[in-house]
C-alpha cells in the first residue's frame, strides 16, 4: 500500500494545501491510501508500518511562498516524554520501533504565505499544487 499522510487545516486558508494535494493524488491513483490530521500523531505510526512508502504532505512556513521542497524522511525516536504531535522523522520512529518496520519515506511540503482562518489556497500556493503532487506520486511511485 502506498500512504499520504496530510497534515494541516483547511479552515487556515494555505495550511490546508497537505488536503489538496492527498485528495488529487487519490483522485490520480486510488491505490493510495490518505490520512489527513491536523498534526502528526502516534497513532499514525500503526499505517506507516503496513505501507510500502509513505509521504507526508504538509504547509510551511519556511521560503517564498508557493515553494515546493522535497526531502527525504529517517526515522528519530521522539523527542519528548509526553508524545501529542510529532515530526514525520518521529512517526517512522515509532513505526520501527513498534512495528519493526519503517517503510521509504518523503516530506513534500509547500510554503504557504497565507495563515489567516479562510477556507482556500492563496494564488501562490495554488499554482504550487501541480508541483507537489509531481513529487510526491514520483516518490509513491519508486522513480
Amino acid at each position: 500500500m502506498k500512504l499520504a499522510i496530510a497534515l494541516g487545516n483547511a479552515i487556515r486558508a494555505d495550511d490546508g494545501v497537505g488536503f489538496v494535494i492527498a485528495r488529487a493524488l487519490a483522485a490520480h491513483d486510488p491505490a493510495v491510501e490518505i490520512v489527513e490530521s491536523q498534526e502528526a500523531l502516534p497513532e499514525h505510526a500503526e499505517f506507516v508500518a503496513r505501507a510500502e512508502r509513505v509521504v507526508f504532505l504538509d504547509a510551511s512556513v519556511v521560503g517564498a511562498p508557493g515553494e515546493v521542497r522535497a526531502t527525504p524522511v529517517t526515522p528519530r525516536s521522539p523527542q519528548v516524554a509526553i508524545l501529542h504531535a510529532l515530526t514525520p522523522e518521529e512517526v517512522l520512529g515509532i513505526a520501527h520501533a513498534s512495528h519493526g518496520r519503517a517503510p521509504p519515506a518523503a516530506l513534500v511540503t509547500v510554503a504557504g504565505g497565507d495563515f489567516s482562518f479562510a477556507e482556500g489556497l492563496s494564488p501562490e500556493v495554488e499554482a504550487a499544487v501541480p508541483e507537489a503532487l509531481r513529487l510526491a506520486f514520483e516518490f509513491l511511485s519508486g522513480r
